[in-house]
């Protein structure tokens, strides 16, 4: 199959309902972050709860990768460390350090005049002591950093507490984890946002709430947990997942009703203690229903496939890594064109330019490293005659 068929193929061995929420997670957060210019009424309204679709993302990653290592192990007893990071890291590294090089070797391209450490990005942990305000060009790496540190502990996890005997100890453990994440929240907001309500403070409160509350890895677990407890029903529990499987699409109604309720929690201010404490994990649990619904084969998610939301979903990552640098750059000559600024024109020439330049990124960097992944794990299954699937 050539590579540009392989892009837009729906019918492939894909799950086409998580391509349709990959590609809902990716319009969001895009949609977020072009309220940073003059926009038409239609990208607030939308975008204005955007932010989650990093949520969504969350979700999807904690089951995509929860569900890989879950059946490793139920299938060989074990996990292979290294073929787990070395896909890994030929999957995300790569287009990563190269946009990451392209924002401290081309400062003008950057979105706002301040950049984080270039050690943080290299290493990680640029969501640690983020501070929006004087360091928002390419912020929105926090959310990567947070994938790749639960990439880096996931394995290490499962190996340490695995007993398939005892599936329910697992469930307990990603519980406790879970509720753990709101406790450290409420702790956050309590010392660190809490005096800026407390004395009516507005300027720099949302800078110290996503500094502290919103970037750190510890508060952030709900969405990859609740993931990752997706994938142990799915293979924990067959039986009760063939039962409900007539039932998906009242499942997404479910998530959707659940969303439904969070925007009215958050949508005054998101910021304050409630909507913090309870919106994240409604939000992910939200999510969760609708992933699980995409996964079952009576979802109308599941059986609707379309070429669109699978190659959107391909470039999902390459579009979230470029979008926000290519939507500024953007401004200046759409400005000399005479294009509105509030115009959906301008919206519809950024959203497409984003996608152009992701397909780049995809057919120069991301495309040539996979295969060179899959040449190197060919051959070392080849030495080891140990086939894993890897993905």
């Amino acid at each position: 199959m050539t590579y540009w068929k392989k892009l837009i193929d729906a019918d492939n061995q894909r799950l086409a309902g998580l391509d349709h929420l990959r590609a809902l997670a990716i319009v969001l957060v895009f949609l977020c972050h072009y309220r940073a210019y003059v926009r038409p009424e239609w990208v607030d309204l939308i975008g204005s709860f955007g932010w989650t679709g990093v949520d969504l993302f969350f979700v999807l990653s904690g089951f995509l990768i929860g569900n890989q290592l879950i059946r490793q192990m139920i299938s060989l007893g074990r996990i292979n460390f290294q073929e787990f990071y070395i896909s890994r890291s030929f999957r995300i590294l790569p287009v990563y350090f190269f946009v990451v090089s392209l924002y401290f070797l081309f400062p003008m391209i950057r979105e706002r005049e301040g950049i984080a450490p270039w050690w943080q990005f290299l290493t990680f942990t640029q969501n640690f002591d983020l501070d929006f305000g004087t360091e928002g060009s390419f912020s929105h790496a926090w959310s990567l950093c947070i994938e790749e540190q639960f990439y880096l502990a996931l394995p290490f996890y499962i190996s340490a507490f695995w007993d398939e005997t005892r599936p329910g100890k697992a469930f307990w453990l990603l519980l406790g984890f879970f509720l753990l994440s709101v406790l450290l929240r409420a702790l956050n907001w309590f010392y660190f946002v809490e005096p800026f309500y407390a004395n009516n403070i507005t300027d720099g409160r949302f800078v110290a709430y996503n500094k502290w509350v919103y970037y750190p890895t510890y508060n952030r677990f709900d969405g990859l947990l609740v993931g990752v407890g997706i994938a142990a029903l799915v293979n924990f529990f067959p039986t009760w997942i063939k039962r409900i499987e007539k039932h998906a699409n009242a499942l997404f109604i479910i998530g959707a009703l659940l969303i439904s309720v969070a925007y009215l929690l958050l949508k005054e201010d998101r910021l304050d203690f409630w909507p913090t404490v309870l919106g994240f994990p409604l939000i992910s649990v939200a999510f969760g229903f609708m992933v699980l619904s995409a996964i079952l084969p009576a979802s109308f998610l599941y059986r609707f496939k379309w070429r669109i939301s699978a190659l959107i979903a391909t470039l999902s990552y390459s579009i979230y890594l470029c979008h926000k640098f290519v939507n500024h750059l953007l401004q200046a000559p759409l400005n000399a064109l005479d294009i509105p600024i509030d115009s959906n024109w301008r919206v519809a020439v950024c959203a497409l330019m984003c996608i152009l330049i992701a397909l780049l990124l995809n057919r120069v960097i991301e495309y040539p490293f996979m295969k060179l992944k899959s040449t190197i794990l060919k051959k070392r299954r080849q030495r080891t005659k140990n086939p894993l699937l890897v993905t």
